[in-house]
């Protein structure tokens, strides 16, 4: 029996001794495919990290290239001329006083710059602020008795749109930020201010007609007082 007992526990330590050897093997085999998976996840995290960095340089790329394109293109030139006559050699302060002709051809220095916005950088929000610009530079070079022409030499409006088409193409985050926030209110302001533009040169239309017309009746009578006086 004790031969019995002695093989029973040979045996018995044998098997926990296999069982123990292939635990050991198993825990082997799981550390090692934890490390590869482990391995297999950085790789993959890296490649998606290259993958990102790839993409946003390529983005990058793109907006440098847009950026190249619009500020070699005509129109960019044509806008950035405008500036520096219109507003930097003061010719839109000068031509306003130009009664009612000044305003218009100061009005029509504007309209490169809305094509700009609207059709090469293709921003309708963009486009409203341009606009929005204008429009407060003209109602400010309304205001009569000269004062909207005195205005006119500090409001430069083409140097603000100028330098918000620049900011806006170069991604500038705080300017498109704006731009884009503001794009309602500014669209329901250029109504209002159109409105308000509207009535403002009606009645300076009324305003000019009414002293040329007294001016001429001062000048014929004028002439007829002196003709009366030498015949």
């Amino acid at each position: 029996m004790d031969r019995d007992y002695n093989k029973d526990s040979i045996l018995h330590h044998d098997t926990e001794s296999g069982m123990k050897d292939s635990n050991i093997a198993l825990d082997k085999m799981a550390v090692v495919n934890n490390v590869g998976e482990s391995k297999d996840f950085d790789e993959a995290l890296i490649d998606s990290n290259k993958a990102f960095n790839s993409k946003d340089e390529r983005r990058r790329q793109r907006r440098e290239k847009r950026i190249k394109v619009l500020k070699e293109s005509r129109s960019f030139w044509l806008i950035s001329t405008i500036t520096k006559w219109a507003d930097k050699y003061f010719l839109d302060a000068l031509l306003g006083f130009i009664p009612s002709v000044g305003d218009v051809v100061s009005s029509i220095f504007g309209l490169p710059f809305i094509y700009v916005s609207l059709f090469k950088v293709k921003s309708i929000p963009l486009t409203l602020a341009i606009i929005y610009n204008y429009l407060v530079d003209i109602l400010l070079g309304s205001i009569p008795f000269f004062i909207g022409d005195a205005i006119d030499f500090f409001s430069k409006a083409h140097v603000k749109n100028l330098d918000l088409i620049t900011r806006y193409v170069e991604g500038d985050k705080k300017t498109i930020r704006q731009v884009r926030s503001k794009a309602l209110v500014t669209g329901l302001l250029i109504v209002v201010l159109s409105v308000i533009i509207y009535f403002v040169f009606r009645l300076l239309i009324g305003v000019t007609e009414w002293t040329w017309s007294l001016l001429i009746t001062m000048f014929n009578w004028l002439i007829g007082f002196f003709s009366g006086s030498y015949s």
